[in-house]
């Protein structure tokens, strides 16, 4: 075809060629660059976790929340931070004693595993608002949740894949009847006798410390500040 229609059509199929080719090498460097980052958060979750932690811990030393509540309304908030910090440090050695020693190697499908299929970041969940509610602060609260937010789904989506290589049909099966957060305790089950390896469940045990130290040593620095022992450098919201 020749004329100006045909060199606009000639154009249009060339612009739309050099698109498509564009697309195509855009979502190859993405899905290259999410591997590596995937990779990265699966290797790293403990660290950044604590590292986050160990920020949060410094920020807290220095500053002081703006709300001040009532006496009442602060026993009220600490025993609501307390009773999420043992959900989550209970909830996650429950889950802990079903893979010790069964972790990759074998699909768990029973116990908390039955009812959704990531109990541990569940209960962490938990804890990590029982912190956030504990400092009083809604700025570190919101932090911890987009933290977790952003962060988390990074490493579900790593090792469901990591499963998936491993157990193939079994785990896409398991996939589908069981959700993966949100709890679904009808779908409940579990065994009358399961064998824990001792030595894993040991370490497990003082794993989950780190959410009842924490919750002590934030209540510690709060008191402090209150007696005016830790000077108070910022408020924060």
């Amino acid at each position: 075809m020749k004329g100006p229609a045909g060199k606009r059509n000639w154009w249009s199929a060339l612009s739309f060629t050099n698109t498509l080719t564009f697309l195509q090498l855009w979502l190859r460097n993405y899905r290259y660059d999410m591997e590596r980052i995937l990779s990265f958060a699966k290797r790293y979750r403990i660290l950044l976790t604590r590292v986050l932690l160990g920020f949060i811990a410094l920020t807290i030393v220095l500053s002081a929340p703006v709300w001040n509540p009532r006496p009442v309304t602060s026993v009220a908030v600490d025993l609501a931070a307390f009773i999420l910090v043992l959900i989550a440090t209970f909830g996650r050695l429950w889950a802990l004693s079903y893979i010790s020693g069964h972790k990759t190697r074998d699909l768990i499908t029973q116990g908390p595993y039955s009812a959704m299929r990531n109990p541990l970041y569940f209960f962490s969940l938990a804890g990590a608002i029982g912190i956030g509610i504990l400092t009083k602060s809604i700025l570190f609260l919101g932090s911890l949740l987009l933290a977790f937010a952003i962060y988390y789904p990074l490493v579900i989506r790593a090792e469901e894949r990591h499963l998936e290589q491993i157990h193939g049909e079994d785990f896409k099966r398991y996939k589908t009847r069981v959700p993966a957060f949100m709890p679904r305790f009808s779908a409940y089950s579990e065994p009358v006798e399961y064998p824990v390896n001792a030595r894993y469940f040991k370490r497990a045990f003082f794993s989950v410390m780190w959410f009842p130290i924490i919750f002590i040593l934030f209540l510690f620095l709060e008191r402090l500040h209150t007696a005016g022992v830790l000077p108070v450098l910022m408020r924060i919201p």
